[in-house]
């Protein structure tokens, strides 16, 4: 097995194709068939099957992706420390959901780059469930993100909180100001934003159905708020998202009145391993300066 096979197969897994496969990896299709074989006589399983369609994982072709994603992150990363340790004395490997990169981490991770000259910085925008195997597994030194972690290896951090508001567009949807109940939610057009925990059966229950009920899907926040900006629907976002919008009249709040509020509470996630480490010591140094924990 080597790192051009596995990263045939990550092609392969998106593109459901063997011959687009081989125009994307500029080969032919023979040698994307022999790099799977390949892979799948390593590991003792079949990892694709071939249909009319095109292509499908089996189950332990997506068990095998997810630690082939996570392999090639490695090489990378293995790679670039590699090509650094020449010329800097340290680097400060950070991973950001993306909302907590704009309202939180923007700011001062530029003026720590400016302050560290000396250190290379790394930035790595991604969902919480994609960073966190890439920190146990050494490749971030930090994660910002949107749930709390306890592990013996980790520090775990708190962030400000920010409540989660339901907002709209003001020229579409300035009737509902005043408030709406739960149950008036299935006849407003919906942004989904996955942002708290049993998000979908607390806005879902005895309302309407799972399937139905979103008018878009957004699979980052960032996103759901254009969108809502747009004036095609609502949206349940973090305050500190939408504040700039709340204040010039752009969005209003909508409040559901028998809707429990919910809070966001975001987590800064350190390894203990690199607490000494001169980069890390000055990006918490930093942070304290600036009164960000």
């Amino acid at each position: 097995m080597d790192i051009e096979e596995i990263k045939t197969f990550i092609e392969l897994s998106k593109s459901r194709n063997f011959s687009r496969t081989a125009d994307l990896l500029h080969v032919v299709q023979s040698t994307v068939s022999n790099r799977i074989r390949s892979l799948e006589e390593y590991v003792g399983k079949t990892l694709v099957i071939r249909d009319k369609t095109g292509i499908r994982l089996t189950a332990a072709g997506n068990l095998f992706l997810q630690y082939a994603i996570q392999i090639v992150k490695l090489d990378k990363a293995v790679l670039e420390e590699i090509q650094m340790a020449s010329d800097f004395t340290d680097s400060l490997n950070i991973a950001s959901v993306q909302w907590l990169f704009d309202y939180y981490l923007k700011e001062p991770l530029i003026q720590y780059s400016f302050q560290n000259p000396q250190i290379a910085t790394n930035l790595t925008i991604a969902h919480s469930e994609d960073i966190l195997p890439l920190l146990q597994n050494r490749i971030y030194d930090v994660a910002l993100i949107s749930y709390r972690v306890n592990h013996p290896s980790l520090l775990c951090l708190s962030l400000p909180s920010t409540p989660v508001v339901f907002v709209g567009q003001r020229e579409q949807y300035g009737y509902l100001a005043k408030g709406i109940r739960k149950e008036e939610l299935a006849g407003i057009p919906l942004i989904y934003s996955d942002i708290w925990e049993n998000y979908l059966s607390d806005i879902s229950e005895n309302i309407v159905s799972e399937s139905r009920i979103f008018e878009v899907r957004c699979n980052m926040l960032g996103s759901a708020k254009a969108f809502c900006l747009s004036g095609s629907g609502c949206c349940f976002l973090p305050r500190k998202m939408v504040e700039k919008e709340l204040q010039t009249g752009k969005l209003i709040q909508i409040p559901i009145q028998d809707l429990s509020e919910k809070v966001m509470q975001p987590f800064m996630i350190c390894r203990r391993n690199r607490l000494d480490s001169p980069a890390l010591k000055s990006w918490l140094f930093l942070l304290s300066e600036m009164k960000k924990i």
